[in-house]
């Protein structure tokens, strides 16, 4: 039987990517495979007014919350755990943020229209806890906006995995199945593996290497191994998820 630190050890490695210094290299203060593409797109099919309060769960650096401010003129939150990525959130003067956890979120219940998680529910070893703190501070029928890892590579029938079972990708079934447990209707789900691949491809062609990702891959258990997960893709995709409180 896996101990508790066993199990966190996937999680650790995709955090330890995520904060790496070949990733940021080729995604600069994004940390994130497609840039703000998906962030328009998915605030964008929620049709939040201008004044809508949004809150941006693991900001890192806070590129987004800045995006969200100057385009939209939403009213931007950024809340982030790591210290040092705070540090480096150029826009701290006149945009709000706070360190915060995403289990424990330091608001009010029912005053956020909307919330933004990108590539963060996959390094939260318990992500129910997470979506349960997002509903309570969302307003009845406010939108949760997803865009992260997820494994593609293992059968669904047998993928209703916990959140413990030693892997820190999940499948779309079991991302759905949390999702709706904390009280949200899944209104979008698409896929965008191709955002994956594009990042890989420049990562290749900046440092003439994936071994980053493929040593993380391997730790998952998600069917990435040898030199380039360009050509062993299958497992790990990336997606967009818009979900709506009831």
């Amino acid at each position: 039987m896996k101990t508790s630190s066993e199990n966190k050890r996937p999680v650790q490695a995709l955090a330890t990517l995520h904060e790496s210094a070949s990733l940021r290299a080729v995604t600069g203060s994004l940390l994130r495979p497609g840039g703000f593409r998906l962030t328009e797109q998915g605030v964008s099919f929620c049709g939040f007014p201008d004044s809508a309060r949004i809150v941006d769960v693991g900001c890192g650096t806070g590129a987004s919350v800045a995006f969200l401010r100057e385009k939209f003129h939403f009213k931007a939150l950024g809340l982030e755990l790591s210290e040092s990525l705070l540090r480096e959130f150029v826009h701290m003067k006149y945009f709000p943020l706070a360190m915060a956890r995403a289990e424990e979120l330091p608001l009010l219940p029912g005053v956020c229209d909307g919330i933004l998680c990108e590539c963060v529910l996959s390094l939260i070893f318990e992500p129910n806890s997470a979506l349960s703190e997002f509903a309570r501070v969302l307003r009845p029928g406010g939108f949760l906006v997803i865009s992260d890892l997820y494994d593609r590579g293992r059968e669904e029938l047998t993928s209703l995995c916990s959140e413990n079972d030693g892997s820190a990708l999940r499948t779309r079934m079991s991302i759905e199945s949390f999702v709706v447990e904390a009280g949200f209707e899944v209104l979008l789900w698409e896929d965008h593996s191709m955002y994956l691949k594009e990042l890989a491809a420049q990562m290749i062609l900046h440092q003439g290497t994936t071994s980053d990702f493929c040593d993380f891959f391997a730790t998952s258990g998600s069917g990435c191994s040898g030199s380039s997960p360009l050509m062993t893709f299958p497992g790990p995709g990336y997606f967009l998820m818009v979900a709506q409180k009831k």
